[in-house]
Parts: C-alpha cells; sequence; structure tokens
C-alpha cells in the first residue's frame, strides 16, 4: 500500500473536527481574489494547489492552518513557474511586517 498524504487522515485518531466561525482576514481575502485572477489568466489551477499542499512535509502541514497552507502553496507555484522570485517575495514580506499593517498577523 502506498504511503498516505498529509492530508488523508481518515481513519486515524485525529480529535474533534473544529468548527471555527469567523470572517475571514483581510489577507485571507486577499488571497481568494489573488487566486482567483491568477486562474483566470491561466497562471495556475486548482490541482497545483491541491498537489502543493499534499506534499508539504507533515510538520509544516500540522503547525499551518488553511490559509497559511494555501499561500505557502501558491508562492511555491509562482516561483517554480518564475513568476516571481524567491528574493522578491522575501522583500515583498518584509516590507510589509516592518510597515505593521494591521491584518498580517492574528
Amino acid at each position: 500500500m502506498a504511503d498516505r498524504l498529509v492530508t488523508d487522515i481518515g481513519g486515524t485518531p485525529a480529535g474533534a473536527i473544529p468548527r471555527e466561525e469567523r470572517e475571514p482576514l483581510f489577507w485571507e481575502r486577499q488571497l481568494i481574489a489573488t487566486f482567483n485572477v491568477l486562474q483566470q489568466h491561466g497562471v495556475l489551477v486548482i490541482d497545483e494547489i491541491r498537489r502543493t499542499v499534499e506534499e508539504m512535509p507533515k510538520e509544516a502541514y500540522d503547525e499551518s492552518t488553511f490559509y497559511g497552507r494555501r499561500v505557502e502553496a501558491v508562492a511555491d507555484i509562482l516561483i517554480k513557474k518564475g513568476v516571481i522570485t524567491a528574493e522578491e517575495l522575501e522583500e515583498r514580506t518584509r516590507e510589509i511586517l516592518e510597515s505593521g499593517t494591521r491584518d498580517h498577523v492574528r
């Protein structure tokens, strides 16, 4: 039998399913909008995000959130496709965090 994907938790003890009801944060809404634009322009498709999330190391998957895993996947895909460089992403992320804008951290 093949190894399970990190997302395949069926039949394993995982505890209660969290049922958190809240409005998405600004950056989470921006991620959805960015993905929609990238998909409409043929830059990426949902299956690429799904595959990238499934291939995450278990520790990274477990320590992240639903949106966190997807933002990491989108960034990874865009870097692999040469749309942005890792350096550009790092610089822009640093600028955002240093500016102290709200909603980038909980």
